[in-house]
């Protein structure tokens, strides 16, 4: 079944090529192709990576950064008491997890070992 759909397929490219319905790619013709985005994953896990974000998957803590915005944008809309009390649980819950996924706090404060070496960096 894959080889004849295979062959549909190219059959299909081909006529609309010879009738000129093609896509124009005359924008890329003798320009170098796109930058990888994913010069800092191992080589073994590039296409593991790019079938996962193609599939429309995103990592845990991008979910969560985007639910942590969308849940500070009800509160700041809120208008009853008991809505904001909500999100306000809400927003430090998706914190919190963040913060246990990562190992870390999400905002450096003078605690933190990185603290003196931001601060050096913006003197």
């Amino acid at each position: 079944m894959f080889t004849a759909l295979h062959k549909i397929a190219e059959r299909k490219i081909e006529q609309a090529i010879a009738e000129g319905r093609g896509p124009d790619l005359s924008h890329w013709r003798n320009k170098p192709l796109p930058e990888d985005d994913m010069k800092n994953v191992p080589p073994d896990l590039r296409i593991a990576y790019k079938m996962l974000k193609n599939s429309g998957y995103i990592p845990e803590e991008l979910a969560l950064h985007k639910a942590i915005i969308r849940t500070e944008e009800l509160l700041a809309r809120a208008t009853d008491e008991r809505e904001k009390y909500n999100q306000l649980k809400k927003l430090n819950y998706l914190k919190f997890k963040l913060e246990s996924s990562r190992g870390r706090p999400l905002y450096i404060d003078e605690e933190s070992p990185y603290y003196g070496k931001i601060v050096d960096k913006v003197k």
